[in-house]
């Protein structure tokens, strides 16, 4: 067992600099974590944290049963995979994938095995002979990928990998490193600020945000139960629509309608209502909660369409599937409200109220 655990962790450069607040979390064996969050919400900061490359302020890093936070980063059998491949250009292939094994005297026969086992894992066996100027983009990452490999670590991290690969190439990596690191059994930290990549990677998910944990759990948790507006809105594309509504009795007022609020009790005066572009629909005449807007966008996504509307006062984006021959932009349309995908936030603290 290597589990990760991360106690009250702080990183202070100065009183008003504070990358990394209060943060508590584990990771078991086999499990792979995603720290999701937008640029400056210190997750890479956690993650030099985790390795050793920076000093923890306050809190307790531990690896296994051992409180790492005095031992250096080549003494706490990590592997890490940088947003940089960090290749040396002189080395083959095989030589960039050995490097950590030779500097640890490991007889060559083990070595020799151990590369050739990460190499046919990635599909590299054909470019081992080959410097990295003489690969592409996706094969450097993979050899990157390779060299953490053969290591064979307590702990995998791994700081945005993909995120100087092209579409068709991060997909193509993504599903092999999706396999690879399930055979590792192995915790696995990954920093991304790509929602896709946390989504389909992940066995969990820390969306951070000003250096707090907003949320941490399964990705259809975050998806589907965010804990918080912030969480509502950074995760999902097109993000989640947003409408602060007056509060009558038990119900949200939007236009002539009146949203029940079965679930939410000490009801404030005014609410924020989400919706999820694609949690809308088209209305029909069986439908007994119906919004009306007028088209105002429309972007064709080939088989599906994104449509803006104003209703009310505000801004609505769906998700639909439409004609792409049809003009909407000016018409009037009519949208049946979901109660049931509906989400209800404090307009004071953002918190999720209800179910």
């Amino acid at each position: 067992m290597a589990k990760l655990e991360l106690q009250n962790l702080y990183k202070k450069y100065s009183p008003k600099v504070v990358p990394v607040k209060d943060v508590s979390l584990q990771v078991e064996d086999g499990e792979f974590l995603t720290l999701l969050g937008p640029s400056g919400c210190g997750k890479s900061t956690l993650l030099r944290l985790i390795a050793g490359l920076e000093p923890v302020t306050e809190g307790q890093v531990t690896i296994g049963d051992k409180n790492v936070n005095q031992v250096p980063p080549g003494d706490r059998n990590i592997a890490m995979v940088f947003q940089s491949y960090a290749l040396y250009p002189h080395m083959t292939a095989a030589g960039n994938i050995s490097t950590a094994l030779k500097l640890r005297k490991m007889p060559q026969a083990e070595i020799e095995r151990r590369v050739q086992e990460a190499a046919q894992k990635l599909e590299l066996n054909h470019l081992l002979d080959r410097k990295p100027g003489q690969m592409s983009g996706g094969q450097r990452q993979r050899v990157a990928l390779a060299r953490a490999l053969v290591r064979d670590p307590e702990v995998f991290l791994l700081d945005e990998p993909l995120s100087n690969l092209d579409a068709l190439l991060r997909e193509q990596v993504r599903a092999q490193m999706k396999q690879l690191f399930k055979e590792q059994n192995k915790p696995v930290v990954y920093v991304t600020h790509d929602q896709t990549e946390a989504m389909t990677l992940s066995s969990k998910v820390a969306v951070l945000y000003d250096g707090q944990v907003q949320q941490l759990a399964p990705p259809n948790s975050i998806y589907n139960k965010p804990a918080n507006q912030f969480v509502a809105g950074f995760v999902g594309s097109p993000q989640m629509n947003f409408m602060t509504l007056k509060c009558q009795e038990n119900t949200a007022i939007l236009g002539k309608l009146a949203i029940p609020l079965a679930d939410i009790s000490n009801i404030p005066n005014r609410i924020i209502l989400g919706i999820r572009p694609e949690d809308l629909r088209l209305a029909t005449p069986e439908d007994k909660y119906v919004l009306q807007g007028e088209v105002f966008l429309v972007e064709e996504l080939g088989k599906e369409n994104l449509i803006s509307l104003k209703v009310d006062d505000s801004d609505l984006t769906i998700r639909v599937l439409l004609p792409t021959d049809c003009d909407w932009g000016g018409k009037t349309i009519q949208l049946a409200l979901p109660l049931k995908q509906l989400h209800w936030f404090d307009l004071e603290t953002g918190d999720r109220l209800g179910n």
